[in-house]
């Protein structure tokens, strides 16, 4: 082993140390996303398949609580169920694969680094900083997709360069693997296909000078990588048919057109183009996908830390700037993330930006920034061309990222801790009130369903809809009481009081927080109608 390697595998085994040091301060798998991978793993564990036993959204209103999953991809899940089937339920257990898959992304940066024909020492850089990016640090530390799909999509786009440039077939079929897993992982791995396509026509373009591969290497690219990506994801879809009637989400005809990110959680009403239009002017549509367009770039620079966006956007203009032999090749090798970051920017800003909104962009943008942040090596490569000075500034930098991957990781530990208190506490008071319908079952309905059921209540998520098509939802899948504050137009004046309703009344209080349980009556919600 060459002593970079070596050195490569020293910073992979610190990052694994740091992770596993930190883990003691985790005492759940992660607010929202992240519990409901959990839980969808738990139930994985025991034996009931992809399904799950609270509701949360209602694009395809399932017929019960226990239901098979309708929107998450399976793999994080599965990646989770792995260790909770052997060790039993446990956070420590279940974070363990996405702690290990963690501390591998700085291989990622050490691999793009190099295929930049970045030196050893900027190469290694590039991994430190990938190993302590606050993001990865903590999200290494959520049993959620973020992790997973910067390895699938890193391994996927460094084996498309690796396979082009060497005509390598074995390369080509593992990149169409890895992009199938990343689409098992994310639906918006899909857009690995036409980020391939754009690729191989810059290919054309340069030329063979620059992409050191050929014109076979481009039509095996184009033939394997999206046969291999089919075989793998072609189960799932296969599932997706026969369960849900559709390959994907049923969600995906609608969400396009959302004018709220609300809309999430819509029940019984159709979206479209019409709807749209009917519900936004014209510069409505435009002005929020401006601003969304603005948030995502203030985003990208948010995650990458104090220095890292600086040095990446100096590398960037470097890069443009260089008239070296080496140019065209290097742009090459980060053209495939370069073009899949400009997919997603333009898919999640301007056709999806409430999903932009809530956080889908934040994650499809991590999986392609161990990628990108060789080009904070590369500034730095170039700017400072004495040794010592570099070394210095790169130490710097590595001890900062350290620093703030510790503050945030407890930061969110405390926060998430103290929410956890709370919901923990609302679930010892709602066992201790009457079932109202006799079923024998205490459900809720609640903001977060996700947390509910992490301690051991089952509860459905409050539509997006008037106040009679709220209780009428209610009646229909046996909720026995809302807890409130409900977060929804139809009902916070009702939590805060400037409004009465015959049909609800308050039921329990939870002294110290902000919990109240209302009761309503199911006769009433029937007599009444929407």
């Amino acid at each position: 082993m060459t002593r970079p390697l070596a050195l490569l595998g020293a910073i992979c085994v610190g990052a694994l140390i740091l992770r596993l040091l930190l883990l003691p301060l985790i005492a759940h798998p992660g607010i929202a996303d992240p519990n409901h991978y959990y839980n969808l793993g738990l139930r994985l564990a025991d034996g009931h398949g992809f399904t799950i036993d609270y509701i949360w959204q209602y694009s395809l209103p399932p017929d019960a609580l226990a239901h098979p999953e309708e929107h998450w991809m399976p793999l994080t899940a599965v990646i989770a169920a792995g260790p909770l089937a052997l060790f039993g339920e446990s956070v420590a257990a279940a974070l363990l694969p996405f702690i290990l898959i963690g501390a591998l992304l700085p291989a990622l940066s050490y691999w793009a680094a190099r295929q930049l024909d970045l030196g050893p020492a900027a190469s290694l850089f590039a991994a430190g900083c990938t190993a302590l990016l606050p993001e990865f640090v903590l999200n290494s530390l959520r049993t959620d997709t973020t992790i997973l799909m910067a390895l699938c999509v890193g391994t996927s786009i460094l084996l498309l360069v690796r396979g082009l440039r060497r005509d390598r077939l074995p390369a080509l079929i593992g990149s169409g693997i890895a992009a199938g897993l990343a689409y098992l992982t994310r639906s918006d791995g899909a857009l690995l296909l036409p980020m391939l396509a754009v690729t191989l026509i810059a290919a054309v373009v340069w030329g063979k000078q620059a992409t050191g591969g050929s014109r076979r290497a481009r039509w095996r690219a184009a033939l394997v990588i999206p046969a291999a990506a089919a075989v793998v994801a072609a189960p799932w879809i296969a599932r997706n048919l026969a369960v849900l009637g559709t390959p994907t989400t049923p969600e995906a005809r609608s969400m396009f057109f959302f004018t709220h990110h609300d809309d999430h959680y819509a029940y019984g009403r159709e979206f479209s183009l019409e709807t749209l239009l009917a519900a936004q002017t014209p510069a409505e549509i435009i002005n929020k996908r401006l601003f969304e367009m603005a948030a995502a770039a203030q985003m990208m620079a948010a995650t990458l830390d104090v220095f890292l966006p600086v040095a990446v956007a100096g590398g960037a203009l470097l890069l443009i700037g260089a008239r070296d032999g080496r140019r065209q090749g290097r742009w090459l090798a980060l053209s495939p993330a370069l073009i899949l970051l400009f997919g997603g920017f333009v898919a999640y800003t301007i056709f999806l930006p409430y999903k932009s909104q809530a956080g889908s962009f934040k994650k499809f943008w991590l999986a392609i920034v161990p990628l990108i942040i060789p080009l904070a090596a590369y500034a730095l490569e170039r700017t400072i061309p004495e040794r010592r000075l570099r070394f210095g500034a790169m130490g710097l930098v590595i001890a900062l990222l350290a620093a703030n991957a510790f503050q945030l990781v407890r930061t969110d530990a405390r926060f998430t801790a103290a929410y956890l208190d709370e919901i923990s506490a609302v679930a010892e008071r709602a066992q201790t009130l009457p079932d109202t319908n006799g079923d024998g079952t205490l459900v809720l309905m609640v903001q977060d369903p996700y947390m509910l059921r992490y301690v051991g209540i089952q509860s459905v998520i409050y539509p997006f809809e008037d106040r009679a098509t709220i209780l009428q939802v209610a009646a229909r899948y046996g909720v026995d009481y809302l807890l409130m504050p409900p977060n929804r137009p139809a009902l916070d004046p009702l939590y805060t009081q400037l409004e009465t309703d015959s049909r609800i009344r308050w039921a329990a209080d939870l002294p110290g927080t902000q919990y109240v349980f209302y009761a309503y009556d199911a006769v009433d919600v029937v007599a009444e109608g929407p």
